[in-house]
């Protein structure tokens, strides 16, 4: 307080005050300290609740919640907490407002910026989240701000999603610590350092998301489907095209939980084939393989490598693409992929399985040497053109022929959805609406679905 030039002596209702310059005293008070703070003077204001609250038992947690306060406003959330950690330590209990405000300064202070990177705190940033958690509750849709209840939980989330070994089981436990009903449904709008407008799902949809794919990881299949199914249903609206991961997600888990099986892979298998991503192909082959259809799963295996080889993120896919290899009796196309995954997982010193391990061994593999991506690439292709002269035959509707004449639509009959196909295509007698086909579905240059090998049935 030198720099106002005034002196401060305790009295029992506030703090009497010698200004050395104009030899008045004044008694500044906790309604002289509300009125600064109101002004937006957090700096004066919060000057003065430290002379009250050092002056003061120590006992007034009325004082000590504006006080922290200010210290909120002005950033020196660490003077707060420490001022809390010594009442605890004395055995003080703290009222509902300090604790949440106490919350809030650990929230800012330890777990909002935390970095993944911050290896060497994270055991102290979980306890630290685990307090929050504890002492604070999350609160109806409007209210959610009001507390780092949820803000604290959706932290620890992401940064176990971006640790090097994922606890899932341990994202499971805080997801289930929220209440989906009462979560924001609102899309989170910001703009980004380089000022673009960027949006982010709503807390609603990264709850089910992301327990979801924890249910699936840790095989827990018929929860992940009880998961998705429940956000289709509950979501009004999905951010972007999230609901596609969901629906995804769920026809993947029936697929692995062998629910409904026939009807359960042709939906995955349609959506896969419309979306083209590589990471629904490698499920449909996990599928397959786990079904022990060996020559499907390492069609689809290969097919993943037609999106774009996503290296770091395909060291699991390299790794099953050489065991079906190796289990279709194809040593030499094994070694391939298999060198790519130990390279990979080398250079960023992950973990290498224990298969994996044996196969370095076993192959005498160079981990150190960067794989060929053309060579991949390229026996990816062959084989998926070797194969897909026996693609699978589908079977629909002719829903319509377009005006000019020269394509339509069949609507199939696995599922309630349309697939264009152009009348060239067609094979022997012509169709028009109304009749039932068969035909194989291929991809177009832009990764669209395209019906072709089209005939008329009976």
């Amino acid at each position: 307080m030198t720099n106002y030039g005034i002196i401060m002596y305790a009295g029992e209702r506030g703090v009497f005050v010698d200004d050395v310059q104009a030899n008045t005293n004044i008694m500044y008070t906790q309604e002289q300290a509300k009125n600064e703070y109101d002004k937006g003077n957090y700096s004066t204001a919060c000057d003065i609740y430290r002379e009250l609250w050092e002056n003061s038992d120590k006992r007034n947690q009325y004082l000590l919640s504006w006080y922290g306060q200010c210290l909120r406003k002005i950033g020196d959330n660490t003077s707060f907490i420490d001022i809390c950690d010594n009442l605890l330590n004395a055995g003080q209990q703290l009222n509902k407002y300090v604790v949440n405000l106490f919350c809030w300064c650990i929230y800012d202070c330890f777990i909002k910026n935390y970095s993944v990177e911050n290896t060497d705190d994270f055991l102290c940033f979980l306890q630290r989240a685990d307090y929050i958690a504890k002492n604070s509750q999350q609160l109806g849709l409007d209210y959610e701000p009001k507390n780092p209840f949820v803000l604290t939980i959706k932290k620890v989330v992401k940064i176990l999603k971006n640790r090097a070994s994922i606890n899932y089981k341990e994202i499971i436990t805080w997801l289930t610590k929220l209440n989906p009903d009462i979560l924001s449904e609102e899309v989170f709008s910001f703009t980004d350092f380089t000022g673009k407008n960027r949006e982010l799902a709503s807390s609603k949809e990264f709850y089910y998301a992301n327990l979801a794919k924890a249910y699936e990881k840790t095989e827990q299949y018929l929860e992940s489907v009880r998961i998705c199914e429940t956000a289709l249903v509950k979501i009004k609206k999905f951010h972007h095209r999230n609901h596609l991961w969901i629906k995804a997600r769920l026809y993947y888990c029936k697929c692995m939980a062998q629910e409904d099986f026939d009807t359960a892979i042709a939906e995955y298998k349609d959506i896969a084939t419309k979306e083209n991503f590589w990471f629904m192909f490698h499920k449909l082959a996990l599928i397959y393989f786990r079904n022990n259809k060996i020559t499907e799963a390492l069609l689809y295996a290969n097919k993943a490598y037609g999106d774009r080889f996503e290296h770091e993120k395909m060291v699991n896919l390299l790794l099953d693409t050489a065991v079906l290899w190796q289990s279709n009796g194809n040593n030499e196309n094994a070694k391939v992929f298999f060198q790519a995954s130990a390279y990979y997982r080398k250079r960023h010193g992950w973990s290498i399985p224990q298969e994996l391990k044996f196969a370095i061994v076993d192959l005498s593999l160079d981990v150190t040497k960067p794989p060929s991506i053309h060579q991949i690439e390229k026996i990816a292709k062959q084989y998926v053109e070797k194969v897909e002269g026996i693609a699978q035959v589908f079977t629909g509707t002719v829903l319509s022929i377009l005006p000019q004449g020269h394509a339509g639509f069949i609507k199939t009959q696995q599922q309630n959805v349309n697939i264009y196909f152009k009348i060239k295509d067609v094979e022997g007698l012509p169709v028009v609406k109304g009749n039932s086909v068969t035909y194989q579905v291929s991809q177009t240059k832009d990764g669209r679905s395209i019906a072709v090998k089209i005939k008329k049935r009976g």
